[in-house]
């Protein structure tokens, strides 16, 4: 099977896809319709730039995107779309780019919760039609709980299991030793596992399909996946579907361990012919529309996000009003839109509505005193020049604003010396680079230690993920220096 690289938001023609497909234009007509179909591919109705899309990433009118970073597989061949901040040599060849590339699946897979909860291009979960994640979700089960196998409770005698020795005392005599009783044989408990059994025969036939399917697609090395070899049966040796279907539902209603029952209901997926018959244009996907959420979440552990912890766990010495509201998280404390609706004889409130809320917050001790960073992570390409393409709109520079106004009060309640007001984009490098700064003149000017401007940073992706698959943050050295003085580090007790 071959595979295709393609990056997120490429725009497209039918000849140009078929062009880097290797497919005449029929084909390349077809694997657009299913794609666009499948939600991996979105048609531009204009030729509008998009604030997220890079100056390299515009479509015009007519023209087809990859809205899309994950894997397809479509025909004899497999699409591996990588995200927008990439070119295809940092994913396309050697051992560094087959890294990159799982990781990227390590996120989508954390981020999601498994491979089965990856949001799919159809949005429609996990699709009874959908081989490819049943495939993994069959793999990742077993890589996890093992082979299905029932299990049956005997007793023996003389066995090599724990003593029975109320079987014991029943069934044997005792001999007596200087007044203690001795039993010469004794009863124990045995477990013994039904290899043979029906069940355990399909599964295992399931999986070495899988993991056949797996190495012939080139994604088990991708993904991660050791190949399985535990059958040698044909698909026509275990039977008609019917049997196999009655046989798994008899099975499932004596089964009451919660990770065999899913095996059941995956098994029954599998052996279901109308449900996983692929026709030869059926499109299998694994991966997502929404990106950008990945890394938000990989932005939050990675700077050690503190929104959600209680005020009082910072280590600040509170003061009141907050000394009494310890317990309250920072979101918590954020204020909140107030709706009033309009009366004869006046006003009446109707309450709050939901309210901002950051991507992440920092609360450090630095050498120099507190800091209190805000930061709002894009999933964005920026490229400044004569003018700037693919940065944040003025909504988001005006929340960014908004954001430390409202938190304001507590900064200088607290004698935070140092604040930071930040957008993160993903970035190729090895390090933390800053690309650029943004004021809104229109803006009153704030006094320190509130900031008239909003930086723009580029992490390093690759580290960030790293941090996000491991849950532990970036080094201190890192989020320090976007407080605008690299010189200062967390002060160690």
């Amino acid at each position: 099977m071959r595979q295709v690289f393609v990056q997120e938001l490429w725009a497209c023609t039918p000849e140009s896809l078929a062009e880097k497909f290797k497919l005449d234009i029929a084909e390349a007509k077809l694997c657009i319709e299913t794609l666009t179909t499948r939600g991996v591919l979105k048609l531009r109705t204009d030729s509008r730039p998009r604030e997220y899309e890079g100056a390299s990433h515009k479509g015009k009118r007519g023209m087809y995107q990859f809205v899309y970073v994950g894997l397809v597989v479509f025909e004899d061949f497999a699409i591996i779309v990588y995200p927008k901040y990439l070119c295809e040599a940092d994913v396309a060849k050697g051992q560094e780019g087959e890294t990159r590339l799982r990781r990227i699946i390590r996120v989508l897979r954390k981020s999601a919760g498994s491979y089965a909860e990856i949001a799919a291009a159809s949005e429609d979960g996990l699709k009874a039609n959908d081989r490819l994640v049943l495939t993994l979700v069959l793999l990742e089960t077993y890589g996890e709980y093992g082979l299905y196998e029932n299990e049956e409770r005997v007793f023996r005698r003389c066995g090599g299991g724990d003593i029975n020795w109320e079987r014991t005392m029943a069934k044997h005599d005792a001999y007596m030793s200087d007044g203690v009783p001795v039993y010469l044989d004794y009863e124990t408990n045995e477990t013994v596992r039904q290899s043979a059994d029906f069940i355990t025969r399909l599964h295992r036939f399931a999986l070495t399909e899988c993991s056949a399917f797996m190495k012939d697609s080139g994604l088990s090395e991708l993904l991660g996946f050791d190949n399985i070899e535990l059958s040698i049966d044909e698909r026509e040796d275990l039977g008609d579907t019917g049997t196999i279907l009655y046989k798994l539902e008899r099975e499932k209603g004596t089964q009451f361990v919660t990770w065999k029952q899913q095996v059941l209901d995956l098994l029954t997926r599998y052996f279901d012919d109308e449900n996983v018959s692929v026709r030869s244009e059926e499109v299998l996907c694994l991966g997502t529309t929404s990106f950008y959420h990945a890394w938000e979440k990989a932005c939050c552990v990675a700077l050690g996000d503190v929104a959600k912890k209680p005020i009082g766990s910072f280590g600040i010495d509170l003061k009141e009003p907050w000394k009494s509201q310890k317990g309250k998280t920072l979101l918590e404390l954020m204020p909140r839109p107030r709706w009033f609706k309009a009366m004869d004889d006046g006003e009446k409130e109707c309450g709050c509505e939901s309210t901002l809320i950051p991507d992440a917050i920092v609360v450090r001790k630095l050498a120099g005193g507190w800091a209190f960073g805000i930061f709002d992570a894009k999933y964005y390409i920026p490229s400044f020049g004569a003018s700037v393409e693919g940065a944040p709109g003025v909504e988001s520079i005006t929340k960014q604003h908004l954001y430390q106004v409202a938190y304001e009060g507590f900064m200088r309640g607290h004698d935070i010396k140092q604040v930071a007001n930040v957008f993160l984009v993903p970035g190729r490098g090895e390090n933390p680079e800053l690309l650029g700064r943004v004021e809104f003149d229109v803006l009153e000017s704030f006094d320190a230690p509130l900031v008239n401007d909003v930086a723009m940073y580029a992490l390093p992706a690759d580290e960030v993920w790293e941090c996000y698959l491991r849950g532990a943050p970036l080094d201190d050295a890192t989020v320090c220096g976007m407080f605008g003085a690299s010189d200062l580090r967390r002060e160690t007790e």
